[in-house]
This record gives C-alpha cells, structure tokens and sequence, in this order.
C-alpha cells in the first residue's frame, strides 16, 4: 500500500476529531442556530421554476426535482461475480478514464481517512430507512475524489440569480457521474457508496486535497490550478483495489499569505487577514466565520461567491494563466514571496481588485439583483456589493475565533467555523 505525505496547506499538527453531519453548516441553518432570518431564507419557498427545478428553497413538488429523486434513489446491489483486478495502479487509471467519462472534469484517488468521515447523519429519508442522528459506519478503503466545474461567465456574475442558477446546476450535474461510478464499481463486484450534495456521509474537501484536486485556500475552500474553487466535490467510496495519489503544491500556502483578495472582497468579514494560520481540531488552517458568512446569504437573498470570483486561481483557461501555475509549482519556496507580489499587483490591474462582470440572460440582470434587498419589509434599494468599499485591517480586536487575526471589530459576536479542515 502507497503511503500519502500531509499536504503544506492543510497540515495535521494534532488530533482531529471525526464531525458529526449534524455539526455542518446546512444543519446548522435548518435548526437556526444561525438565526431565524437565516432558517427563513432556507426554508421560504420561491416561485421561480429554474430555482424550483433544483430541489432549493422548499420545493412543492420532489417528483420536479432531480438532486431530490437521486438523493432518495436506492443503492443498488454489489454483482456476486467479481472482477479480478491484477494491477492496482491500472485499475486506477482505467477507473478516472471511466470518471471522465461520466461527466467529472478532474479525478483523484486517497485512502480514506476515517477523521473524514461523519460520525452521525443530519439527514433522514431515502428508501433505506436512515433516520437523522444514526451512526455512520463506513469501512470502506479508498475515496474516489470527483470535481465539476461550474461556467467561468456565470460565477463572475456573484451575486445574482444567475450565478446561484450556475451553482445549483453544477450541485445537480455533479451527482450524476458520481452515481454512475458507485454503479459501475458495484457491477465489477466491489461495494461503492456515492457522496455528493444532499447525500454524503464524508468531509469532501480534505479527501479532496489528499487526492491531489488541489490546496486548502484562505477562504476554506479547495483551490484547484485551472478551475481554483469552481468546483463541485463529490466523492465514491469503495474496496476496489486502487493506487492512491498525493497532495499537489500549487504555490497555495505563499498565495494566500500574502494576497488576501478574498478577505477584502468578502462583504461579510468571514474571512481572517491573518499571516499566522490558526489550529482547529488538530489542523493548521485559516478559519472562516461561517455564521456571518451565511447571515449575509439571507440579507443579499442569494448565495454568494465574491471569494471564488475574486481569487487570482480563478481565471479562464489560458496559456499565461498555466504559464503562472508552472512557474509557481517550480520555484522554490523560500523564493515565491518575491514571485507572489506582483502577480497580485497584476491581478488588481487587469481584473480589478473587487472582479465583478454583468449579465444578463433570459430575464435577469446581475446588477439589478444586487441592488434589491432581501430582509422582508425592507424596500430600500441598497448599493450593490461590488460598489462598496474593500475591507481591510486595521482598528480591530482580536476575538475567540481569529486569535492571530486583527479583523474583529469590538463587540462582535463570536462566529463558528467551517467543518474539519
């Protein structure tokens, strides 16, 4: 068995305890712990039928929605007859042929990890009887890590009906391949179990940067060198004999230090300006405040993206932009800082320091959905997020969550954080 190295954005410096599902963030707003306004939004039904057609914001009519038929879909039986499987590292290759196939856009393999497995469901329902609160058992020896892209237009649009129409999309169409995998696994003779949105019994991100999809960013999200966090992880569980892959350096750890594009383009101040990483449940990360990040949602009625768009990992697919990537993965590490600065510099040149590109499409417009607010009774018309002014650090307190943080202004509430790594 290949042994896989700890990856340099995301050290495990301590022990990490298993999560709980019902400890999540989605959970979380459904019980209101973040609030009532904020279990509201979740929960207060839409008359948009591109919305509807997702599963989201209560939806009348499960039999209309496909993340809800596949999340409530059976797992079918493993085939008696097994596959031999002679060479691990083949199997592999065959399997992300097959992967790609389906409709994933990238595909990595890890041992799993059991401090990456829920301990408990937040969910019940499906035709397997699981009840919310039932223990998990998954014994299963390796992740199959998959990711979809969501469109490059379309998240630059944030915040609006047409990127959340994106996001959503990618949720669904991410299933599908994911589904298909565990089926074609179970059809060779081995058990397989899928992951993806709605129906998860696994922590997606930190199998995903053991994979080699890419690096822990600021922001708490996986950062992959083409799509950066556009992507949509799901994960297939399984016994089928596989050669894992290991964590990639992008140049993530350097980036993220010194750029903080995310940090000051985040309207809520989820995210730390911190040099000094902090250690949660035994791994060195920055932490996000996920309380203020989803209060946010709910006022600006949609989900919002500003630090996936304005990451400098998120760009279209060009030659200077994989000209970046190589020179940042082949300079040493005590000599990226030099190299990191005036990427940064260029990247508030060219795209500006807040990135942000109308749209309109069918019926939308961007730019008149960020000026409507979304706090019922409220009928002022509020300046859109991408007017408003950068944050930045300075004249503040530390708190509880942000030690090495200086970000807090005095008096805030104490946030939560974002999952296990």
């Amino acid at each position: 068995m290949v042994a896989q190295v700890e990856p340099r954005a995301a050290r495990v410096v301590g022990a990490v305890r298993p999560l709980d599902e019902r400890e999540t963030p989605h959970p979380m707003v459904d019980r209101g712990e973040f609030g009532e306004r904020v279990r509201l939004w979740r929960r207060n039904p839409t008359t948009d039928p591109l919305i509807k057609i997702f599963g989201a914001r209560n939806e009348a009519d499960p039999g209309n929605s496909l993340p809800t038929i596949l999340t409530d879909a059976p797992e079918g039986k493993v085939n008696p007859v097994v596959t031999p499987v002679p060479d691990a590292a083949e199997m592999s290759r065959k399997i992300k042929e097959i992967a790609l196939f389906l409709g994933a856009d990238v595909v990595g393999i890890a041992h799993l990890d059991q401090r990456y497995v829920y301990t408990h469901r937040a969910r019940g329902g499906g035709t397997d009887g699981a009840k919310a609160g039932d223990p998990i058992e998954l014994r299963h020896k390796y992740a199959i890590c998959l990711g979809k892209s969501g469109d490059f237009d379309r998240y630059m649009a944030s915040l609006s009906s047409i990127s959340d129409a994106e996001y959503a999309l990618g949720n669904t169409v991410s299933m599908v391949p994911t589904f298909l995998l565990a089926a074609y696994i179970r059809q060779m003779g081995y058990p397989a179990r899928w992951h993806a949105y709605g129906k998860g019994e696994v922590n997606p991100i930190p199998l995903a940067v053991m994979a080699g999809l890419g690096e822990l960013g600021r922001h708490g999200m996986l950062i992959h060198e083409k799509y950066s966090s556009r992507l949509h992880l799901t994960v297939v569980t399984t016994d089928l004999p596989l050669q894992v892959d290991q964590p990639v350096d992008i140049g993530v750890e350097e980036f993220c230090r010194y750029c903080k594009k995310c940090a000051r383009t985040c309207p809520s101040r989820s995210i730390t300006f911190a040099d000094v990483k902090d250690v949660y449940n035994g791994v060195e990360k920055w932490r996000i405040n996920v309380e203020s990040c989803y209060k946010h949602r709910a006022a600006a009625g949609h989900n919002c993206l500003w630090c996936t768009t304005s990451c400098c990992y998120h760009k279209m697919d060009t030659w200077y932009h994989r000209l970046t990537i190589w020179l940042l993965r082949r300079t040493p590490v005590p000599l990226r800082p030099p190299l990191v600065k005036p990427l940064v510099w260029v990247d508030d040149l060219i795209w500006g320091k807040r990135p942000y590109v109308r749209a309109k499409w069918l019926d939308y417009d961007s730019d008149l959905d960020q000026r409507t607010c979304q706090v019922p009774g409220c009928k002022a018309e509020h300046q859109p997020t991408f007017k408003k002014r950068l944050q930045r650090p300075g004249r503040w307190v530390q708190s509880r969550l942000f030690p090495n943080d200086e970000l807090r202004p005095a008096g805030e509430t104490n946030g939560r954080q974002a999952g296990s790594l």
